[in-house]
């Protein structure tokens, strides 16, 4: 991946990789000045700092981006949500969950944005960290990534088959941009279930 990347368990992700706050913040920071400018709408976090300071409070810009007032025609943020993607289930229908079966072996798309062509849907804007796997078993060696235009690098993963739910963590973050093309390819090795969750904000 372009700018590197660390493996390590997700439950040490923050001991492992003491530079993901940053990577995380930086992010998130570009994601939500790219939001604004692109819609022309304030984060909702930029009003809670007000909030909080007329009562005492100092909140860290660019504020929380939890409860949005959709009457001032605010946006927010939450965690990657799996209903933005596809999946190789249900003939490539919007995720539920993270949760997946493999039903056939080999080079294939298993995660895309879930609006037409493998596009993120409109009104919606990706941060993306990096990939976690939430089981013990993992049945891909490799994966590469496309994003708009630009495709990423294959990569090899063996080394997560030796980890107990690994995280594989970019350094340096990738936006998704809305009605932009999504692809994440897996060289899967073996059919079942896999969970792989994006790791990031949208």
């Amino acid at each position: 991946m372009a700018g590197g990347y660390v493996i390590c368990e997700y439950e040490t992700v923050k001991q492992r990789f003491p530079k993901f706050q940053a990577v995380m913040t930086t992010l998130r920071n570009q994601l939500i000045a790219k939001a604004e400018k692109d819609w022309n709408m304030p984060f909702a976090g930029r009003r809670k700092i007000s909030e909080a300071a007329a009562r005492g409070i100092r909140l860290e810009t660019p504020g929380p981006g939890l409860d949005v007032d959709v009457d001032r025609g605010e946006f927010g943020e939450t965690t990657i949500l799996p209903a933005l993607f596809n999946g190789v289930m249900a003939a490539y229908q919007p995720m539920p969950t993270w949760h997946q079966w493999f039903n056939t072996t080999g080079s294939q798309v298993i995660i895309q944005g879930a609006a037409s062509a493998g596009r993120i849907y409109e009104d919606y804007k990706v941060g993306l960290a990096g990939l976690v796997f939430l089981d013990k078993a993992i049945r891909i060696s490799e994966i590469k990534m496309q994003i708009s235009d630009k495709k990423l690098p294959r990569v090899n993963i063996e080394e997560v088959l030796a980890y107990n739910k690994p995280a594989i963590v970019f350094e340096e973050g990738y936006i998704l941009d809305e009605e932009k093309g999504f692809e994440l390819y897996a060289n899967v090795l073996t059919e079942g279930p896999q969970r792989i969750k994006l790791l990031g904000l949208h």
